[in-house]
């Protein structure tokens, strides 16, 4: 499940990304931060959430390092965007995702002392890409 940050955002506005954000003072750990923001944004109860791993940390060139985590939702939910936060939700399929048709890559780059693979996947308008794309391409390549 991706989301599309609203556009009066001030940081990557209008860019599709997974729900999440900063870890607060009552959050257990970064899961406990992930669980906590996906509900914030778009409503997913965390009893809903079937763990499946953690990916590798990724930094960005905004200065972050995200910490993402996979799971299934296991059940019905409604969703419930957060106003000012959440345009829409998109939910790619995996064979979508997968096809070769829709990935390019332009090579890698280095930014701020890091290097970055730039993986672009054109499955709509926005596309995806950025550090969403990096941790997408993460996911297929251990579902190869």
């Amino acid at each position: 499940m991706l989301i599309e940050r609203s556009s009066q955002l001030r940081q990557h506005a209008g860019q599709l990304a997974f729900p999440g954000g900063k870890p607060e003072a009552s959050d257990r750990d970064l899961l406990d931060t992930a669980l906590r923001e996906a509900e914030e944004e778009v409503g997913l109860p965390r009893e809903l959430v079937s763990v499946i791993g953690r990916l590798h940390p990724v930094p960005t060139p905004s200065g972050f390092m995200i910490v993402p985590f996979v799971g299934r939702v296991r059940g019905d939910w409604t969703p419930r965007l957060a106003s000012g936060e959440v345009e829409r939700i998109v939910i790619p399929r995996l064979r979508t995702l997968m096809d070769p048709s829709v990935y390019r890559t332009t090579g890698r780059v280095e930014w701020r002392g890091f290097h970055y693979d730039m993986h672009e996947y054109r499955i709509g308008d926005p596309p995806l890409w950025g550090a969403t794309a990096r941790m997408v391409w993460d996911l297929l390549e251990r579902l190869r």
